[in-house]
């Protein structure tokens, strides 16, 4: 089950599109228009930060590091689980595995219906490349860190979120290039967008099973490199005619 917040996110995706008896047809063909209608309420709500700031609750230099960057709906977002951070009341070491240290990190948790419960997440933590993951998944579903994963960010010392878990599309600066999904309806080859939206999901296929195991990464950064090859071949073809 995913977390309650990536739950409410999914469902405020898709409200006026989807309820209990949408049949799968009826969702594929209205699955584009949700998308449209999340893209323009993005736009907007650029327009809105380029224009305003959000204003800041904490102290906290991880808040205002992502305000100046961030659009202020994702500022807000984010801001809930710094406040989070609060709820974390233990963070330790539970081992380490080479340079990856996991901790285990408490949180008290609202239950609908039931009392406040504590529950251990656990986050992986590479110092030396300042990678952070923690298995409440919500950087990978909504594309910011987790109050757990600030917790340990913040025990270490560090003032600044890792470049890398700051994405562009979330940034008030980027100009927005939407792509679509065509694959309920096939594919244009003919059309960049297409091409483009295709591979990239492909791609992520791979990385998904490349990363599971060690070996698995060295065999999918073999085939990568393989493909590259091949497609410089592609490239220098026309040359050699």
């Amino acid at each position: 089950m995913l977390p309650l917040q990536q739950n409410e996110t999914a469902a405020s995706f898709f409200e006026g599109y989807l309820d209990r008896h949408t049949s799968l047809k009826e969702f594929m063909d209205n699955y584009d228009q949700a998308l449209q209608a999340n893209h323009q309420l993005e736009s907007l709500a650029d327009m809105d930060s380029r224009n305003s700031s959000c204003m800041l609750k904490s102290r906290c230099y991880f808040e205002l590091q992502l305000s100046k960057l961030y659009t202020n709906e994702i500022a807000r977002r984010f801001e809930r689980e710094v406040e989070g951070m609060y709820s974390c009341f233990c963070t330790r070491q539970a081992y380490v595995d080479g340079q990856v240290m996991t901790y285990l990190v408490k949180e008290q948790v609202e239950v609908e219906g039931s009392k406040p419960e504590t529950r251990d997440f656990e986050v992986m933590y590479n110092a030396s490349e300042m990678d952070v993951l923690c298995v409440c998944g919500l950087f990978n579903f909504c594309g910011y860190l987790c109050r757990h994963a600030l917790s340990v960010l913040n025990q270490h010392g560090l003032e600044e979120i890792p470049p890398q878990y700051i994405l562009a599309r979330w940034r008030k600066d980027t100009r927005r290039s939407y792509v679509l999904d065509h694959g309920c309806r096939g594919i244009d080859t003919n059309n960049p967008i297409h091409r483009y939206d295709h591979l990239y999901k492909c791609i992520v296929r791979v990385v998904e099973e490349g990363r599971k195991s060690q070996d698995c990464s060295k065999a999918t950064q073999q085939a990568l490199a393989d493909i590259l090859n091949k497609l410089h071949l592609v490239e220098d073809w026309p040359c050699n005619m």
